[in-house]
């Protein structure tokens, strides 16, 4: 983005935080912030959270428990009527929430109003240098597995219905190339609905395969930046990708999913550190 555009996507990003910040009881959804913020819901989601430091709704619930202190100080509530208003069904799941954020207890605040509050360390962040390779690419034609649930195990299971088909037809060779689309944000997403698809660029037939299916990514620009370390590590990656090199390149991303490329040959033979990951980054 140039001066102009890293000015508005600014603009854009604080106008989100202060509708949330003003609409607290109304829950704002994603639909609604992302239309504010003038990006679609899949991109908004790793831009607040590049911007803010936290996904959308850990904004939100933080929000929800500060205010809830300043009404513990000045008890008109009590504190069950409190945890409603902040957005928990019950008492006991209130006090654990606050207790987290905070190290206290909801009634040791109000017993104690001067007490001083404990928040959490902020997480350091590695220092990144990732330079964008721009690249205009044709479909790719893939034949994937779908696994659901949190992605470490969501992989796990579509991989190994992916690669039992691709070795029992011997469509491995050497220049068949590995890829991974999540679609969801797990910051957003409960766990068990995420999902991740599995891909090979080979070819072949799958009419007796019931869970493998047919797909194209779709070609066009790209940004692609080498993620090297854990796949643990990639949200590292993707938040330097949003937060420092788009808000200061010239491009504007494309509605369509990221994906990503694993170039190690047998990921479960490769230790952590060694591992490398092409992630894409749609551009218009």
């Amino acid at each position: 983005m140039n001066v102009n555009q890293q000015s508005r996507h600014n603009t854009r990003m604080k106008q989100v935080m202060n509708y949330i910040e003003t609409h607290l009881d109304d829950n704002p959804t994603l639909t609604e912030l992302s239309a504010i913020a003038c990006y679609s819901e899949f991109h908004f989601q790793r831009l607040f959270q590049a911007f803010v430091g936290e996904p959308v709704y850990a904004y939100k619930r933080r929000l929800l428990l500060e205010r809830a202190v300043r009404k513990l100080r000045y008890p008109t509530l009590n504190i069950t009527e409190i945890a409603l208003q902040s957005g928990f069904e019950t008492a006991s799941a209130f006090n654990k929430s606050f207790k987290n954020s905070f190290a206290y207890t909801p009634s040791q605040i109000r017993l104690q109003r001067d007490i001083a509050l404990q928040y959490p360390p902020a997480l350091k962040k590695r220092s990144l240098n990732m330079k964008a390779d721009i690249q205009q690419l044709t479909d790719i034609n893939v034949i994937s597995a779908r696994g659901t649930g949190a992605y470490s195990q969501a992989a796990k299971t579509a991989w190994e219905t992916l690669m039992p088909f691709a070795y029992g037809n011997r469509l491995m060779k050497k220049e068949i190339r590995s890829f991974g689309i999540g679609h969801d944000n797990p910051q957003v997403t409960a766990a068990e609905n995420l999902r991740y698809d599995a891909c090979l660029d080979i070819e072949g037939d799958i009419s007796d395969y019931p869970t493998l299916q047919k797909q194209v990514i779709s070609g066009g620009k790209y940004a692609l930046f080498l993620h090297k370390g854990a796949y643990e590590t990639l949200s590292e990656s993707y938040n330097f990708i949003y937060n420092d090199w788009l808000m200061n390149s010239d491009f504007e991303l494309r509605d369509i999913p990221c994906f990503e490329e694993y170039l190690n040959r047998d990921p479960r033979k490769t230790k952590p550190e060694n591992l490398k990951t092409l992630i894409y980054i749609p551009l218009k």
